[in-house]
């Protein structure tokens, strides 16, 4: 604390490698992490790779349907298995030296492992070298991986953004979610450190000066700031339905009419950004590439099988469009803070005690599992 201020945390948690593998280990390995979105292998033999944390990992769409998550690395020297998403068929093999696995992850064919034209080996049982599978959940269309294995169910992690957003969307709001495959994907990649993404989505001070024509919709005086334990974010009380002209975008069957200019913004720690209004959801997984760069994956979700007539097209693509321009500009805001972490004159910073309550409530969370004394010293 700074004369009652909350402290942010120090410069070496954004500028380190060192520190970064450390935050793999100490946050995001004990519980449930995002890494992106099933959609991206959506049929039998779809695979989808992707890289977390430095850690290559891999989506597969089983023979049943099932979407199963693995380290992305062969069992026999390491080498990446699949580069590029895509559709396998019914194997998964290895460029290197064609070790083949199956979808389920089972190791079935070791060419020439015990010479030329000698596909066994004594002593050697393939069932002992399957790849190795990450521990895995959906909600909805999000993947939602455990990499140590050892958090609680998955449903208990979820259950208390569920429950808040309850009387909001109802029972059939998550059901209703239809991903438009014109208008429905927003990335970024940045040269900033992944929780620098995250403490500026958790506060509404910036909308003035970064957002003005988000704070003409949802102004900066229509928000107040909730905070719980695994989520903290912003409450949008005029949340303005009507961007662009003409007639807005179906709305969730559920949402109660007297709501329809309410919306949440929460983060879902540690990187999962979540954007709740009547006629759609966004959601932006923040996937940690390096201390210093970060991709932002956003998935735009309308409300029921309507909302993808042709006539609302146009809608959507200003809807698009529209959080396209928002997050674009946030970039100068992030990689901004990024370049001051390098500077002795700034080593944390002081967060308002007002404005950034969400803000300091995320520091506080990884402060506490990165094991981090956020107590200044007082000057003699």
């Amino acid at each position: 604390m700074i004369d009652g201020l909350d402290r942010g945390l120090p410069n070496r948690y954004y500028d380190n490698r060192q520190d970064f593998v450390a935050e793999r280990q100490k946050i995001f390995a004990p519980m449930w992490v995002c890494i992106g979105f099933a959609s991206d292998a959506p049929a039998p033999g779809d695979v989808y790779p992707l890289e977390f944390m430095e850690l290559p990992l891999l989506l597969v769409r089983d023979n049943d349907g099932g979407l199963r998550v693995f380290h992305n690395v062969c069992r026999h020297r390491g080498h990446i298995l699949v580069t590029k998403p895509g559709t396998l068929g019914q194997s998964l093999r290895c460029p290197y030296h064609s070790w083949t696995y199956a979808l389920d992850g089972a190791l079935l064919r070791t060419p020439h492992i015990g010479g030329s034209g000698v596909h066994d080996a004594s002593g050697f049982e393939r069932s002992k070298y399957p790849l190795v599978a990450v521990r895995s959940a959906l909600w909805n269309d999000l993947v939602f991986v455990n990499l140590d294995g050892e958090a609680g169910p998955f449903d208990q992690f979820i259950e208390p953004l569920e429950k808040r957003w309850a009387d909001l969307w109802g029972a059939s709001g998550p059901g209703e979610l239809r991903c438009a495959p014109d208008h429905s994907s927003i990335t970024f990649e940045l040269d900033t450190n992944w929780k620098l993404a995250v403490e500026n989505f958790l506060e509404a001070y910036h909308l003035p000066t970064v957002h003005p024509d988000l704070n003409t919709i949802s102004p900066l005086n229509a928000h107040e700031t909730y905070i719980s334990h695994h989520f903290a974010g912003q409450l949008a009380h005029s949340y303005n339905l009507d961007i662009g002209a003409g007639e807005h975008l179906p709305v969730f069957s559920d949402w109660p009419p007297q709501s329809l200019g309410e919306a949440e913004y929460p983060a879902l720690f540690p990187n999962t950004l979540l954007g709740l209004q009547a006629d759609h959801l966004f959601v932006m997984v923040v996937i940690p590439l390096a201390y210093d760069r970060t991709r932002e994956e956003t998935r735009l979700y309308c409300a029921g099988d309507s909302a993808l007539a042709e006539k609302y097209r146009p809608r959507r693509s200003e809807q698009h469009a529209f959080w396209t321009r928002v997050f674009q500009e946030d970039v100068s805001a992030v990689t901004g803070m990024q370049k001051g972490r390098a500077s002795p004159g700034f080593d944390g910073g002081v967060l308002s005690p007002v404005m950034d309550t969400a803000t300091a409530a995320f520091h506080r969370w990884a402060a506490e599992r990165l094991g981090v004394n956020r107590t200044v010293p007082s000057e003699s």
